[in-house]
This record gives structure tokens, C-alpha cells and sequence, in this order.
């Protein structure tokens, strides 16, 4: 590989990450606003329907809580999705940036250290040649193990929002009828199963214990 063969692949690459990454945060905004305005609408309708038809009222917060599970559900396994394929990218913009020269404090390991302080050891302990890099991080990638500590917390931050719109709706089912109590509930179930789904499958922060097999896989080779 020439070095106009490095720039013109490195360049193609990171607007490719640019794109995956712009995408992550549309959906973030979009995940937000679709929920403010799904709870708008029908806190709006139930505050309206209190006043003339209270027996109903409550019909308006379980169709919002199912209809928000389902959106928080949906949007962390779209967010799993495009981060696996960023994730993905790491290991060809190392060996890219490696054969531009580009020091290990710069760039993409640089990027990585800094938001994975964890990959430190990895990229510029100066344990590793830069093929060996590559290959730890394809290797961490495939293990799930190349997340952020910030993943977990919006997971937990999502899965706590899930449990609590299902226990809004388990106590108005009595006041609700009961389809609509029963679909609300089986949506807010199916919203939890989609985070915890997304979540155990996401990138995770790697472990120190990763760390060190990563090392000993590939220092020796």
C-alpha cells in the first residue's frame, strides 16, 4: 500500500465513522424529540379528558408509556447497531494512520485513549508493534469490548424509564379499558427486552481482565 493509497483510504474511512457518528447522534435527538412530543400529546389529552370523562383520562398516560418503551427500545438497538459498524472501523484507521506516520498520541489512538482511558496499555504503552495494535483492537472489537462507561449509563438511565412507565401501567389498568391496558403493558415489556437486548450486546467498557488477555494474546506474537 502506497502512502496516496493510505491518505485516500484513511480519508474515505473517516467520513465513513463522520457519517456513523452523525448518525448515533440524529437518532439521540430524534429518540428525545419524538418522546417529548408523544408525552405532550397525551398528557395534554388526559388533562383535558380529567375534567370530562375521568374513566378515560388514564387510557392516554398507558398508550404514551407503551408507545415511549417501545421508541427507548427501538432507538438503544439502532444505537448497538451503528456503533458495532464505528467500532469496526478502528483497526483499519490505526493501520492506515501507522503506515501515514501519524504518532500513537494523535489520531485515532489518541481518540481512543482519551475516551477509553483502559486502552492505554494497548495503543501507546510501546508493548505492541503497530500490526499488533490493529490486531488487538479488531480482537477487542470482536469481544465487545471496545464501549464507553457513558453506553451503561444511558442503558441504565433507559432501562429505569422502561420499568417505570410499566409500573404506571400496571397501576391505571384497573382505570383503563382492556385492550388498551393489555397492549400498554405487553409494550412496555417488549421496550425492556429490546435494551436489555441491546445492551448486553453493545460495546462494553473493556475489562482490566480483557486488557491483559489482549496483551498476552499479541505481545507474544
Amino acid at each position: 500500500m502506497t502512502t496516496d493509497d493510505a491518505r485516500v483510504l484513511l480519508q474515505s474511512t473517516q467520513r465513513l465513522r463522520t457519517l456513523w457518528t452523525s448518525v448515533i447522534s440524529g437518532d439521540f435527538v430524534y429518540a428525545v424529540a419524538v418522546n417529548a412530543a408523544i408525552w405532550t400529546y397525551f398528557l395534554k389529552a388526559y388533562v383535558e379528558s380529567s375534567s370530562t370523562n375521568p374513566t378515560d383520562a388514564f387510557s392516554y398516560l398507558a398508550v404514551a408509556a407503551g408507545l415511549s418503551s417501545l421508541l427507548l427500545g427501538l432507538w438503544r438497538v439502532f444505537s448497538r447497531h451503528t456503533y458495532d459498524r464505528i467500532a469496526g472501523l478502528y483497526p483499519d484507521l490505526l493501520v492506515f494512520e501507522t503506515h501515514l506516520g501519524v504518532e500513537p498520541e494523535r489520531g485515532t489512538a489518541g481518540y481512543l485513549v482519551r475516551t477509553i482511558p483502559r486502552l492505554y496499555r494497548v495503543l501507546v504503552g510501546g508493548e505492541l508493534n503497530p500490526g499488533q495494535k490493529g490486531e488487538a483492537i479488531s480482537f477487542l472489537v470482536k469481544e465487545k469490548s471496545l464501549g464507553r462507561l457513558s453506553h451503561l449509563v444511558i442503558d441504565m438511565i433507559v432501562i429505569a424509564s422502561v420499568i417505570a412507565m410499566f409500573g404506571l401501567c400496571v397501576s391505571v389498568h384497573s382505570e383503563t379499558q382492556l385492550s388498551i391496558a393489555i397492549g400498554s403493558v405487553i409494550s412496555t415489556i417488549v421496550g425492556f427486552l429490546l435494551v436489555i437486548c441491546a445492551m448486553l450486546s453493545f460495546q462494553r467498557y473493556p475489562s482490566q481482565a480483557i486488557i491483559n488477555e489482549t496483551m498476552n494474546k499479541y505481545a507474544e506474537e
